[in-house]
């Protein structure tokens, strides 16, 4: 894979990585979602300055939560706790809407992600709504570019079938970013 256009990213996934293992420790299991892991699959051509992690399953009590995160070396928090200078924002029990992780080894263990094609439908639908945003568009296009340039695998049938999910319905603009992105890899080659 080519190399990283901002190496910050991988600071995210190193405290990603080490709250995923210390909450392994006690018997629950995290998934990385959001922002950090449009980060992750674009080798930091997106970058996001916190990690939204949520549990695969069932979720601690607040209380083990902060006791997991206090012996990190954080202070006291209900969801949002700073890890050497990094915003974990720890939810509760993910809602995937795609059964397919991705697993990856880091120095500091194991970080499960939610798959591509959920992080890129994902990102389009918060482009359009509730109102456009321009920064969720442009991790749409850099994660569709990445998959056409052959840099990211995506399934592009499941990208179809969580697009026409009922809180989705946006093939439509999953059809029109792509054809941008290929214009926009067009320009490039």
């Amino acid at each position: 894979m080519d190399q990283p256009a901002n190496p910050d990213f991988k600071q995210r996934e190193r405290i990603a990585a080490r709250v995923s293992a210390a909450f392994k420790a006690r018997g629950y299991q995290l998934v990385q979602y959001g922002g950090a892991t449009v980060e992750q699959f674009s080798r930091g051509r997106y970058t996001t300055s916190d990690v939204d992690l949520g549990f695969i399953d069932a979720a601690p009590p607040l209380e083990v939560r902060a006791e997991v995160m206090a012996s990190l070396g954080c202070e006291r928090g209900t969801r949002l706790y700073l890890l050497e200078g990094v915003v974990v924002d720890l939810g509760g029990h993910a809602e995937l809407l795609s059964s397919r992780l991705v697993e990856i080894s880091t120095p500091d263990g194991t970080l499960l992600l939610e798959a591509p094609e959920e992080s890129l439908v994902q990102r389009v639908l918060m482009s359009v709504y509730p109102q456009e945003d321009d920064d969720q568009k442009k991790a749409a296009l850099i994660l569709m570019t990445q998959a056409l340039a052959g840099h990211l695998p995506l399934d592009w049938n499941e990208v179809e079938r969580l697009a026409a999910l009922p809180g989705f319905k946006i093939q439509s603009v999953v059809s029109a970013y792509k054809k941008e992105a290929e214009e926009l890899i067009s320009k490039v080659t």
